[in-house]
């Protein structure tokens, strides 16, 4: 005997597929000195600043080529070393690393740079004024001929070594100027740096305001205008401050003035109160008793 029994079918599966996950990638935190510091002004600077040193050295060297003996103790040569390494101290913090560490770094070589371009100074200037001034010694200096400079002669040494000494001493006090430029925009950046981390903060100043007799100041409440009482009549000299209020609904100290007063004939007083609620202004009189 055959038996259909049904056959079940399950259902078919779905698969979700879920989402990819996307992190969300936080901008970089530029460092304040990064922002602050003027790097392409740096760059331009140290560039002017190796120019000079090059004019430095070239002129230290024709100098010597004409005459050997008689000269600045080559100042411009040794000077030269550690103009070199300025610039590139601040060519390195104004491309490559422009932290606030390289830039300490490049301060203090262009501080022992700004000492060496004095001395450029010093010595050509000492020169111009005595052309033949040897640090050397006597038999040294009063040598002539080849023995002097390879290319010395008289019209070499009046026309092409005092223009150089001279043209030496101009970039030296170029590169003095360089120098403290570098310096000043140190100072500037540290100065900026600091105003962007320590911003200062400005309070709102709020104004004293006098209470006038049965006044209110508005900033107790904004949303209600202040009122303020008739002031026909005198008033008493001395207000009345209670703590806490006297008022209803005012827990802050108030100022009660006191109600004007007014004598009729000697005899009767008429007075006005004003409700503190609702401000509806009362008139009283009060009548003087008789003696009984």
């Amino acid at each position: 005997m055959i038996t259909n029994t049904p056959t079940t079918i399950p259902p078919p599966t779905t698969t979700t597929i879920a989402p990819p996950t996307v992190t969300p990638i936080a901008p970089p935190i530029i460092p304040l000195w990064r922002q602050k510091f003027p790097s392409i002004a740096s760059g331009v600077l140290s560039s002017v600043q190796f120019l000079i040193t090059i004019v430095i050295i070239g002129c230290e060297v024709g100098s010597m080529l004409i005459d050997i003996v008689t000269g600045t103790v080559y100042v411009g040569l040794w000077a030269s070393l550690f103009f070199m390494t300025s610039c590139v101290s601040q060519w390195i913090a104004s491309c490559c690393c422009r932290a606030r560490g390289c830039a300490t770094y490049t301060l203090i070589s262009q501080l022992i740079s700004m000492v060496f371009a004095l001395c450029v100074i010093g010595f050509d200037a000492y020169y111009i004024v005595s052309p033949h001034t040897c640090f050397f010694p006597s038999s040294v200096c009063n040598s002539s001929g080849s023995t002097r400079g390879l290319f010395y002669s008289d019209y070499n040494f009046n026309y092409i070594k005092i223009p150089l000494i001279k043209a030496q001493l101009a970039a030296g006090v170029l590169m003095f100027l360089l120098c403290i430029a570098y310096v000043i925009i140190y100072i500037v950046t540290s100065a900026r740096v600091h105003r962007a981390k320590y911003p200062k903060l400005v309070y709102p100043q709020m104004q004293n305001q006098l209470m006038t007799p049965g006044a209110l100041p508005n900033t107790l409440f904004p949303t209600q205008p202040a009122s303020t009482y008739p002031t026909q009549f005198p008033h008493y000299p001395q207000p009345i401050t209670s703590y806490p209020s006297a008022l209803p609904g005012y827990p802050f100290p108030t100022t009660v003035y006191p109600p004007s007063a007014l004598l009729v004939n000697g005899e009767n007083r008429a007075t006005e109160l004003a409700c503190p609620t609702c401000k509806t202004m009362m008139n009283m009189t009060a009548t003087k008793r008789l003696p009984s």
